[in-house]
């Protein structure tokens, strides 16, 4: 047990000293505090904010009405300057837009009630014309409720807001709200990705430094000392370790970035109190799925001579969590079909599958229960199978085949027990 705690204090130890590990939290770090605050990143850099003047638009309006241009030109809502444009038609408008007298010309005709809007512009953000044809609509209303002689109390019974209240249709049934709806998505989609990042690269970093220590004969040493089984556990767990602090990182920098940010979007998917249920099950789902897909890669990098070999050695459990992973993002939005449940109940795609069930539908908690436990069974299955080749492997050298490398592997490891 003494040389389990030595080789987890040493795989730590080595590891969060690293500057390969320092230098790439760091930028993971730095780049979600960016992506979370990109909107204000970009603003310092706009020319709106550099030159503090809000962007002209020529209107030619040839409308029957000949209302709505004199009306835009006074609406102040929104960051666009209409002008009403009277020097010209159409054509001599855009001439002089060609000429940065205005960034947009808006040309409109017919009457109000059967509006037509050309608009013209170069700009490749396609919401200001969606911000424009909203002030357009907008002022339409309010000439054509003028046209109809409305008074203001009927406008405002034209415009009060229904009471629309969700029920559930069962006793212990449960209604989401579109912005619980929306945080749940955003939060299975991001930890998603999470759980199969962290499955991939920690499991790719316990395969390298197995490869790594087979090619420096350090292993050799290793094993003299250290029981295999006990070595491949420790360091099983010391990346594991590691991977926490990595992810207590990511999380505080997601804090920081939330609090710099005041992006409507980001506050309505994160800003309310994150749902610590889902939280746990994320944690719960890393922790197992880890250890599942972890336990092999260690196998597969004591089967290699090479550090050069672990990328071809890794190929096949990379393949099946990619697999796992497009099930996950193509499920999302049907996260209670048939094919869906079926699959979650496979250990390698539990983790994701299952999260994804939990998060966005609901799961009898016997359900949750009985694949969760196949998980944790199967862990300890194939950890126990992982270590048995592992034992056997990191003695075993020469060219890398996968199925005569397991074969040979097993056959040592006998000849080692007997």
């Amino acid at each position: 047990m003494n040389n389990f705690w030595i080789t987890v204090g040493h795989t730590v130890n080595r590891r969060l000293k690293s500057k390969a590990f320092m230098w790439s939290t760091l930028t993971m770090v730095l780049l979600i505090i960016g992506l979370m605050n990109a909107g204000q990143i970009i603003a310092v850099f706009s020319d709106e904010d550099e030159g503090g003047s809000s962007q002209r638009i020529a209107v030619v309006d040839e409308t029957t009405d000949d209302a709505i241009g004199d009306m835009l030109e006074g609406y102040e809502d929104g960051p666009f300057d209409y002008v009403n444009y009277t020097e010209g038609d159409e054509e001599d408008a855009i001439a002089a837009a060609e000429n940065e007298e205005y960034e947009y010309v808006l040309a409109l005709s017919g009457d109000a009630v059967d509006l037509n809007v050309d608009f013209y512009g170069d700009d490749n953000d396609f919401t200001i014309g969606q911000e424009i044809n909203q002030d357009v609509q907008n002022v339409k209303e309010a000439v054509v409720t003028s046209e109809l002689d409305l008074d203001e109390d009927e406008l405002e019974m034209i415009h009060a807001p229904i009471s629309f209240n969700e029920q559930p249709l069962t006793p212990d049934g449960e209604v989401q709200t579109e912005e619980s709806q929306m945080q749940a998505y955003w939060m299975v989609y991001v930890l998603v990705i999470a759980i199969y990042l962290i499955v991939i690269t920690f499991g790719t970093m316990i395969a390298t430094e197995v490869a790594t220590e087979k090619s420096s004969r350090v292993m050799e040493l290793i094993v003299s000392s250290v029981n295999p089984i006990t070595q491949m556990l420790g360091k099983l767990v010391g990346i594991g370790v590691v991977g926490l602090v990595s992810l207590a990182a990511l999380g505080a920098s997601a804090g920081i970035g939330l609090t710099m940010s005041d992006d409507e979007l980001l506050q309505t998917i994160i800003g309310e109190a994150p749902d610590m249920s889902l939280l746990l099950y994320a944690l719960l789902f890393v922790i197992l799925g880890y250890f599942l897909y972890g336990g092999l890669a260690a196998m597969l990098g004591a089967l290699v001579s090479r550090a050069e070999e672990v990328n071809q050695a890794l190929q096949p459990l990379i393949i099946v969590a990619m697999i796992a992973f497009f099930i996950a993002i193509f499920g999302l939005n049907t996260p209670d079909t048939t094919f869906i449940q079926v699959m979650s109940y496979i250990p390698f795609f539990a983790p994701q599958l299952l999260f994804l069930r939990i998060g966005m539908g609901t799961v009898p908690m016997w359900e949750v229960a009985l694949i969760i436990g196949i998980l944790l069974i199967s862990a300890i299955l194939f950890n126990i199978l992982a270590a048995r080749i592992y034992k056997g492997g990191v003695l075993m050298y020469g060219k890398f085949t996968f199925k005569n490398g397991i074969k040979q592997a097993v056959t040592m490891s006998r000849k080692e027990k007997s």
